[in-house]
């Protein structure tokens, strides 16, 4: 009966003259072929789906593939990438065969190998509200653009804000305001946004010239997204100063009071910190508390950047852990598209500043705000820096639903049990293919794998390695992802870290779907990749 509806529906855009090339029909204008490929694209995106969730997928986590190979598995398929002029319409079956060869040589972010990026394997709850808000097509920039949407929105805000600040019940929301922007990269430039205009309102009509200098401040292993805010914003990559870190990767508060005085002592001002929970390659979390007293002795507006380490706020445990003082806070960046399986993107931006959005960002259009219509308390649109918003907000609402608060936290628990496992494996004293490079925090483990010529009979030591060692160590991880990838193996990301040379990072996101089992056995084959790799030296 759905189909049914959908196709008498879209038979209606036949009644309308349409100028149809000969080389096809476009499929928009056909409702009954319209509602048929629609069916058969949704079995094609299922089956996928139902693919990854299996536990233990014989599938691989990608088919490394070149360019050049794929563009040729395109043509096969009767299509090429290239848009070309002239082009007309083609054949629905042809879509469908060009949707299975771009899944086939997709990265299968759902696999429960696929540990890369600080996203992975999204929740089904999550994929359906994705969907419709596809399905529903609505601009959330005002109520009666979106009246479903911009409830859900306010509501899901609301539970973030009781996250964040602790409390517990619609009751006890605390004073807050927000918006689901498109990335934790956009809301912590909207933080940076707002602490200009609270610090000095003049720069939203006359901008940043003249005056002192506005100087902000974040730790030297924050996200490279606070360098681009300074450029947009206009502060520039000079004016943003990266404060050292303790040996953890979380900020030192005595060095940021330290370069706060300085900057001020330059006759500088001083207005922003840029806080994280849960740094990307460490995982590190900055003393929340003592950073809040920096920011309160000299007048700073503090933001913490929880797009990965917002899962501690998911379990009380966590929280007691990781989060003492996140609470102190003047905004925070929330990304559940990262820890929480959201499908890409789910971020939000959340102060305790109420009326700044407005003040900061809004212009009133006429043609969309208008202040004598119905439920204006509902637009949000003016708030933003954009006009068209997408409804990222229901996907997280309807898995809240779906999950309900003690299955998140159990999540969140889990994910770092599995984390610790990984820990315990690669520093376990009496397995020398693995060295731990970076002390656990979070979800976040930093190893790595070590070829027994450089282990030496034990455990391999950044202290006691050679020179030559440790440009060695740092050549392994490459030529081992290298193999896993063209394998189809398990995807990690690599990198240097803190003066380290490169080490695998992994990071447990979504870990429902993870076991044990499937890590030890990735572990072990890692180890063996790397022996594969040290017989092979004029390659590494």
């Amino acid at each position: 009966p759905a189909w049914t509806w959908f196709s008498s529906l879209h038979k209606l855009s036949t009644t309308m003259p349409v100028h149809v090339p000969k080389s096809g029909t476009p499929l928009s204008t056909q409702g009954d072929v319209a509602s048929s490929f629609l069916k058969q694209a949704a079995e094609i995106f299922a089956g996928y789906l139902q693919d990854n969730m299996q536990p233990h997928s014989d599938k691989k986590v990608q088919i490394f593939a070149s360019p050049d190979q794929i563009e040729a598995a395109f043509k096969q398929a009767g299509l090429d990438v290239a848009l070309k002029e002239g082009d007309g319409p083609v054949e629905d079956s042809l879509l469908l065969a060009a949707c299975r060869v771009a899944l086939e040589y997709s990265i299968r972010s759902g696999h429960e190998l696929y540990f890369n990026q600080l996203y992975a394997r999204p929740d089904p709850a999550s994929i359906v509200g994705d969907w419709l808000a596809a399905v529903a097509h609505q601009n959330v920039h005002t109520y009666e653009a979106a009246p479903v949407f911009s409830m859900i929105e306010k509501s899901t805000l609301a539970k973030l804000a009781r996250l964040w600040q602790g409390t517990t019940g619609p009751a006890a929301d605390p004073v807050h305001e927000g918006l689901f922007v498109p990335g934790g990269s956009i809301a912590n430039l909207y933080g940076m946004l707002l602490a200009r205009y609270w610090k000095r309102p003049s720069t939203r009509n006359e901008g940043t010239h003249g005056g002192k200098k506005l100087v902000g401040f974040t730790s030297s292993e924050s996200h490279y997204s606070w360098q681009k805010c300074a450029m947009m914003t206009g502060l520039g990559l000079e004016n943003m100063v990266k404060v050292p870190c303790s040996a953890s990767g979380a900020m030192d508060p005595q060095a940021l009071r330290e370069a706060v005085q300085a900057a001020a002592s330059q006759g500088h001002e001083p207005f922003f910190v840029g806080a994280t929970a849960g740094t990307t390659v460490a995982g590190a979390y900055d003393p929340f508390t003592e950073l809040a007293a920096v920011c309160k002795e000299f007048g700073l507006w503090m933001h913490v950047d929880a797009a990965w380490g917002g899962s501690a706020l998911l379990s009380p445990k966590l929280r007691a852990k990781y989060g003492p003082g996140i609470d102190l806070a003047d905004s925070i960046t929330i990304d559940p598209h990262k820890f929480m399986g959201m499908v890409i993107q789910c971020a939000a931006f959340v102060t305790t500043r109420t009326g700044l959005l407005k003040q900061c960002n809004g212009m009133s259009a006429a043609y969309l705000f208008q202040p004598d219509k119905n439920n204006t308390d509902l637009d949000i649109g003016d708030m933003t820096i954009q006009c068209g918003r997408r409804a990222d907000a229901f996907k997280l609402w309807l898995a809240w639903k779906s999950k309900g608060d003690d299955v998140w936290a159990a999540e969140a628990e889990r994910g770092e049990a599995l984390s610790a496992h990984i820990e315990s494996r690669v520093s376990d004293p009496a397995d020398g293919r693995f060295a731990l490079a970076l002390p656990r925090t979070g979800n976040n483990v930093c190893f790595w794998v070590v070829p027994k010529a450089l282990a030496r009979g034990g455990k391999f030591s950044m202290d006691k390695a050679t020179k030559e060692e440790v440009a060695q160590i740092g050549q392994v991880a490459p030529k081992v992802k290298d193999r896993m990838q063209r394998t189809g193996d398990a995807l990690i990301g690599f990198q240097v870290v803190m003066g380290l040379p490169n080490c695998f990072r992994i990071v447990i996101s979504s870990p429902s779907r993870v076991t044990v089992q499937a890590l030890d056995a990735m572990l072990d084959r890692m180890a063996v990749f790397a022996e594969e790799a040290v017989r092979q030296p004029a390659k590494l």
